[in-house]
């Protein structure tokens, strides 16, 4: 196996957690988190949604996405609810159609 194809191959944490899995999940929820500054879900949720992902593969997936270089899709900020600070995930910086096409792009990497 070579460096380039080894550098495409997902990790093991991409297999269990991949992006478009949570742009779902945010999608059938706010129905186009890319536009509704109100699409944003805490840690709870992610529980909730993926109750068949153990919590710190979860922890990890999502870190994993927020963490990774490139054009950012998944965001992290902490927010206040009633004078307790949350931390919430979001989708930003790209409209929906650039989301996809970079995700065609890693994903034909992938597969190639």
């Amino acid at each position: 196996m070579t460096s380039k194809a080894r550098k495409n191959k997902p990790t093991r944490i991409e297999k269990v957690l991949p992006l478009e899995k949570i742009i779902e999940f945010l999608r059938q929820r706010f129905h186009d988190p890319y536009l509704n500054p109100e699409a944003e879900v805490s840690f709870a949720d992610f529980l909730a949604a993926f109750p068949e992902i153990p919590r710190e593969d979860l922890e990890e997936g999502l870190s994993h996405w927020v963490m990774r270089p490139g054009a950012k899709v998944l965001s992290t900020k902490t927010t206040d609810l009633d004078g307790y600070e949350l931390q919430v995930w979001y989708v930003h910086g790209l409209h929906e159609e650039h989301a996809e096409l970079e995700d065609s792009f890693s994903r034909g990497a992938l597969q190639a």
